[in-house]
Parts: structure tokens; C-alpha cells; sequence
């Protein structure tokens, strides 16, 4: 008689321990303190709760003028503003938020290198390595990887059911899905 092989026997009482708010600089260590404090709601990230519980950030919408998007600021020694187009619909105002808290992550210490406002997910290809690398983390964090090949099974790829679950517009639908290498999303 063959032995069964030794696996670790998983624990479901045993968790992760919490997660700082100050330790957030990876997508998986993001979308895993969403999970701990209830941010994702079956599959759509309130990224505007996560930038509230961050003492060092605050979030205005504005009007800024055409072509700008959104943008983030230091406002006082470190404390950090994210500003987005109040023009822009529910769904452009998420994905902006989302970039301008990427940057707030992965490039703090050189906001001053960035542009004062930006067009975000825009079709040209006239983008440098830190907006892609913003874009991908903002995709990253709104539509985990697994939550989204799930919904994408689930509703048989359908753009706009799929955008509409995620709260994000059908543009940046497509950028996740090109960026997991799926196909046949319009990408």
C-alpha cells in the first residue's frame, strides 16, 4: 500500500498577521490589506477608503482643466494630496485615484520628477517606464488577478458586465486583460 505524500495541512483559523498601512509597497500587500480591512466588496476595490485610512494622504476632486486627469502633491512635509477631475466620470475618477495612490507608493520620493497633472491610461504609446508602472499597479489593485480571471469566466468576458462589477471603465477593462495576456477583449 502506497503512503499518501505529507502536505501542510492548511488552517483556516490561523490568518496572515494585519497588515501596517505604512507597508504597502507591493500590489499583493495592497490588495491583501484591502481583503483584511473589507475594502473589496465581492470584486470592486473602494480605493477611496484606502487612500482615507492613510494619514499622510487626502483626496480632492477639482475641476482641472482639459487633457489633466488628476495629480498628487506634497502638500506639507510628509502629507500628500490626490487631486482628481471632478469633470471625469465615477469610473475615470477610480482608475486616477488608483494611479495617483500608485505613485504615492511606488514613487514618493520623487514627485518632484513628475509632471503637475497627467493624462492617465491614455492610447498613445508617448508613456515612460513610472506612468506604466503607475498604470499597472492602479489595474493591479482594482482588478486582483484572481478575482478578475474569475469574473471573466463567470460572465463569459463580457466588457461592459465586466467593467460595470469592477467599477472601472472598459479601456481600463482592457488594459488588465492585455496586461494578463488574455485575449479577446477588444485588446
Amino acid at each position: 500500500m502506497r503512503k499518501a505524500p505529507k502536505r501542510p495541512i492548511a488552517n483556516p483559523s490561523v490568518t496572515a498577521p494585519p497588515l501596517e498601512i505604512d507597508a504597502l509597497d507591493t500590489t499583493k500587500r495592497v490588495v491583501d490589506f484591502c481583503v483584511q480591512q473589507g475594502l473589496i466588496d465581492g470584486v470592486s476595490t473602494d480605493i477611496e477608503a484606502l487612500i482615507a485610512l492613510d494619514p499622510q494622504l487626502s483626496l480632492k476632486r477639482v475641476p482641472l482643466r482639459d487633457g489633466i486627469d488628476a495629480y498628487i502633491k506634497e502638500v506639507s512635509p510628509g502629507k500628500y494630496e490626490i487631486g482628481v477631475n471632478s469633470k471625469h466620470s465615477k469610473t475615470r475618477q477610480k482608475f486616477s485615484m488608483a494611479h495617483e495612490y500608485a505613485h504615492y507608493r511606488l514613487h514618493r520620493d520623487n514627485l518632484s520628477a513628475l509632471a503637475e497633472g497627467e493624462r492617465i491610461l491614455h492610447r498613445s504609446d508617448d508613456w515612460n517606464s513610472i506612468e506604466q508602472q503607475a498604470n499597472s499597479f492602479a489595474a493591479e489593485i482594482l482588478m486582483p488577478e484572481d478575482h478578475f480571471r474569475e469574473e471573466v469566466k463567470r460572465t463569459g468576458g463580457d466588457i461592459a458586465q465586466l467593467a460595470d462589477r469592477f467599477g472601472v471603465s472598459e479601456l481600463a477593462l482592457r488594459y488588465r486583460a492585455k496586461n494578463l495576456g488574455m485575449r479577446g477583449h477588444g485588446v
